[in-house]
């Protein structure tokens, strides 16, 4: 079982929507909620290559990107594999 992990901010629309597809396919995952905490961001940001938007998608400590990353692998049948 991969290890998932999501930054977000509570009202964020794109972060809703990646959540969305996660819960959708019955995935667990990790969520990170930095609403206003720029530490947390400066940490996040560490992790993602530099990248400060929201949200950012970690599966098994990997970078994947935000979500249209996240739909884009799915598109690719490619987010299942990542996954298991």
């Amino acid at each position: 079982m991969s290890k998932i992990e999501i930054y977000t901010w509570q009202y964020c629309p794109f972060c809703i929507k990646a959540k969305n597809l996660l819960n959708k396919k019955n995935i667990q995952f990790t969520e990170y909620k930095i609403d206003g905490d720029e530490a947390a961001r400066d940490e996040m940001s560490l992790r993602a290559s530099g990248r400060r938007s929201l949200p950012q998608i970690f599966i098994n400590d990997e970078g994947i990107g935000g979500c249209d990353d996240l739909y884009e692998l799915e598109k690719e049948n490619k987010l299942d594999n990542l996954l298991l």
